[in-house]
């Protein structure tokens, strides 16, 4: 089953692949159904009756089993903006959703853009102030054809990444932190939503040392060019970097 969102008369709902989200409102009026437990039962035996007439004409494969759990979760909607929070949960559930990508790998977002030809994003923390400038103009400049990889841990990458963010270029983020119960950040969720960013899950997710390293390394290997504003001499990224000189440094050039 694949995913679809909408509204009716400002009930927002969407369907996942495994599970359904709506916001209904209960207005009462005479031959509408007095409970939740009848809408959501009238709205079940519905389904299951366009599904079998889809079996039965051929547009659906029969499913050996129940289509619909037996009970149902509910919630009441006691204020505006619970219902505002709710609806916007809805809205983004879809980009939410987690994906097993395969290699022990997690991700939230579009998938494919693993596919794409990738620049990988790498800059010191004591980047100059000027060439951090110039970084960040250029990422704003950066393409829909553009897309870029990164952890994004020291604080320049992360000022290139939100430049990145006002762009319509591609976008693979690899945090130090798991995807099960992330917080995702308010400026994350246009480009999750325009399907132009994918948040990848390391295999060892940590904010020590050792897998700041471990997620370079990741980043280098799974790039096809590397962007590298600046590199401070003997630390930990030009080490890393040097481990990876069978592949073109592009430089400052996007």
């Amino acid at each position: 089953m694949g995913r679809e969102e909408g509204a009716h008369e400002g009930c927002p709902y969407v369907v996942m692949p495994d599970h359904f989200h709506a916001l209904v409102r209960m207005r009462g009026d005479v031959g509408v159904p007095a409970s939740l437990g009848d809408v959501v039962g009238a709205f079940k035996s519905l389904v299951v009756h366009e599904y079998i007439a889809g079996v039965k004409a051929g547009k659906f494969a029969p499913f050996p089993g129940k289509i619909w759990h037996r009970n149902y979760y509910e919630m009441i909607v006691r204020t505006p903006e619970a219902a505002r929070n709710i609806a916007e949960y809805i809205r983004m559930n879809p980009w939410r959703c987690i994906t097993e990508l395969g290699n022990g790998l997690r991700g939230i977002g579009n998938p494919a853009l693993l596919n794409r030809d990738k620049i990988a994003i790498l800059c010191s923390r004591n980047c100059p102030p000027d060439v951090l400038k110039a970084a960040e103009e250029r990422a704003r400049t950066a393409g829909p054809d553009d897309c870029f990889i990164g952890g994004f841990h020291s604080p320049p990458e992360q000022a290139i990444l939100y430049a990145l963010l006002s762009s319509v270029a591609k976008l693979i983020c690899c945090p130090a932190w798991g995807i099960d119960h992330m917080q995702i950040p308010p400026a994350w969720l246009p480009a999750l939503e325009q399907n132009r960013m994918l948040i990848l899950e390391m295999q060892s997710p940590g904010t020590n040392l050792a897998a700041a390293q471990e997620r370079n390394r990741f980043v280098l290997q799974t790039a096809d060019r590397n962007w590298i504003p600046h590199v401070s001499k003997g630390g930990m990224l030009e080490r890393i970097i040097a481990e990876h000189r069978n592949k073109p440094d592009t430089g400052e050039r996007l």
